[in-house]
C-alpha cells in the first residue's frame, strides 16, 4: 500500500504546472558608465552582488532613444513601426498625426500576450499606458502619478487612470505629498537647491527637468508606495514596474557640477570628440552627483528581490538607454552622427541563471518572458528569447498575437495634450 500511494503522489507531482513568477523592473536611463564608478567605490552593494550573480548586458537599444517608443518595444518585442507609438522626428518627417497615447498602439503588449491564456498581471507606471488596458490583472498607467498635481478633494477625478477601477481607492491611500519628509525617507538630496548654491545667479526653473524635479522625485516616491502596496496584496503571475529619476536628473545633472570641474569639455564646432581620459573625469563626476539616486535604486531592488514572497521568482532589471558624453553635452538623442544609441542595463536573476555578460537588446524582453512562461512566440517580433541563461526545457512553440479589439483603450484628448507639453518641454519633440 505504501508503495501505491508512493507511486500515485509522485504521478500527481509530476503533472503539476510548474509555477513561474516574473518580475520587471524599469529605471529609465540607468547606464554602466555611472553606475561601475560607484560600485568600484562600494557605493551600490546591491547592485554590485547582482552585477557579479547575475546575467548582465550593456543593453542594446534603438534610435530614436526615446523613453515612450522604448518602453513600448520592451513591453512588445517589436520596433515602433510595428507597434505604433512613433517618434515624433519620424512623424513630423512623415506627415503622421500620432500622439503618444495607449490608445494608438497596434500591438499588444506582455499583459494582453498573458490575457490570452488567463494569466494575472499587474502593471505599474509603465510608459504609454494611459488609457489603461482592460486586462485579467491590475494596470496603474502612467497618468495615475498626476494625482500629485490635484489637491486631495479633486482626486477622484483620475479614477480612469485606474484598471479595475476599483482598485483606484485604496491606491489613492498612499499618495504622500509632503516634499520634505519624502526627500528624507528616501534620502535624497534637494536638487534646485543644490543648483543655487552653485549658480546664485541664474533661475532653475528655466530648465523643464530641474524646475519640476520636485514634482518628479514625489512622482517616482508615490510608484514606490504603490509597487509596495500591489506586489504585496496582488497575486499575478508577471510584475511589471517602472520608475524615472535616472533619466530625469541626468538631463540636468551638469547643472550640479561646479563649472570649473567642466572647463574645457563642452565648446562650438565640428569636432564633438572628447580625449578618453577627460570623458572618464567627467563621466566620474556625473556618477557622484548621480550617486543619491542610484542608492535609492539599489536599495529598491534589495527590497523587491529580498521579498520572501518572490523568493523563486525571475527578476528582470533594465534600463531604456544610456547617456553619451561628447563635446556637445551630455544627452541620449539628437546625437552627432557617428555616435550610436546609448546602451542601458540588463540584469537578469532568478533559479539557475547562469551569470557573466551576455549580449541582449530591447527586442528580447518580451520573448524572454514567453519564454520563460513556456508561451508560443509571436513570429513578427524583432528580438529572442535569452535562452542560453537559464536552465529550462522549453520547446519552442510560435503564434500571432493581436490587439482584442473589444479591450482597446479609447483616446483622451485632454491627456493627450498635457503629454505633447510635457514631451516638448523635455525636448523630445519640437
Amino acid at each position: 500500500m505504501l508503495t501505491l500511494a508512493a507511486l500515485l503522489l509522485t504521478a500527481c507531482g509530476a503533472g503539476k504546472k510548474e509555477k513561474i513568477q516574473v518580475v520587471v523592473l524599469g529605471f529609465d536611463g540607468a547606464n554602466w558608465p555611472t553606475i561601475d564608478p560607484l560600485i568600484a567605490e562600494g557605493k551600490l552593494p546591491f547592485i554590485q552582488k547582482l552585477k557579479q550573480e547575475c546575467a548582465w548586458a550593456d543593453f542594446q537599444t534603438d534610435v530614436p532613444t526615446k523613453s515612450a517608443v522604448v518602453w513600448t518595444s520592451i513591453a512588445t518585442g517589436k520596433t515602433m513601426l510595428k507597434h505604433g507609438i512613433l517618434d515624433f522626428a519620424f512623424v513630423q518627417a512623415n506627415n503622421i498625426q500620432v500622439p503618444y497615447s495607449n490608445a494608438e498602439k497596434r500591438e499588444p503588449s506582455l499583459w494582453q500576450m498573458l490575457d490570452r491564456f488567463n494569466m494575472r498581471s499587474v502593471v505599474i507606471n509603465w510608459f504609454v499606458t494611459y488609457p489603461p488596458d482592460s486586462f485579467n490583472g491590475v494596470m496603474v498607467s502612467d497618468r495615475f502619478r498626476q494625482i500629485l498635481n490635484k489637491k486631495p478633494e479633486a482626486a477622484n477625478e483620475m479614477i480612469d487612470t485606474v484598471h479595475p477601477s476599483m482598485d483606484f481607492y485604496r491606491l489613492k491611500q498612499v499618495v504622500r505629498r509632503d516634499y520634505r519628509e519624502i526627500i528624507e525617507r528616501i534620502d535624497l538630496p534637494d536638487f534646485p537647491e543644490m543648483f543655487q548654491e552653485l549658480h546664485p545667479d541664474s533661475n532653475f526653473r528655466k530648465s523643464f527637468t530641474l524646475g519640476n524635479s520636485r514634482a518628479f522625485v514625489k512622482q517616482d516616491a508615490l510608484v514606490e508606495d504603490v509597487t509596495d502596496l500591489l506586489f504585496k496584496t496582488k497575486e499575478a503571475d508577471l510584475y511589471m514596474t517602472y520608475f524615472r529619476l535616472p533619466d530625469v536628473v541626468q538631463h540636468f545633472v551638469l547643472g550640479l557640477i561646479p563649472d570649473e570641474q567642466l572647463e574645457g569639455v563642452f565648446y562650438e564646432g565640428r569636432d564633438w570628440s572628447i580625449s578618453e581620459e577627460k570623458r572618464r573625469e567627467v563621466t566620474g563626476r556625473i556618477a557622484k552627483v548621480m550617486e543619491p539616486v542610484y542608492r535609492y535604486m539599489d536599495r529598491l531592488l534589495a527590497k523587491y528581490m529580498s521579498d520572501p514572497r518572490f523568493r523563486d521568482a525571475y527578476f528582470l532589471v533594465m534600463s531604456d538607454h544610456g547617456f553619451s558624453l561628447y563635446g556637445g553635452g551630455y544627452n541620449h538623442y539628437n546625437l552627432p552622427d557617428g555616435i550610436g544609441p546609448p546602451p542601458g542595463i540588463l540584469l537578469v536573476k532568478g533559479p539557475g541563471v547562469r551569470p557573466g555578460k551576455i549580449d541582449a537588446s530591447i527586442y528580447d524582453i518580451a520573448p524572454t518572458v514567453l519564454h520563460l512562461f513556456g508561451l508560443p512566440l509571436d513570429r513578427a517580433m524583432d528580438g529572442k528569447p535569452l535562452r542560453d541563461i537559464f536552465k529550462l526545457s522549453r520547446k519552442a512553440k510560435y503564434t500571432t498575437y493581436r490587439l482584442d479589439r473589444e479591450k482597446k483603450s479609447i483616446a483622451r484628448s485632454e491627456s493627450d495634450r498635457e503629454t505633447l507639453e510635457e514631451l516638448k518641454a523635455l525636448g523630445y519633440i519640437n
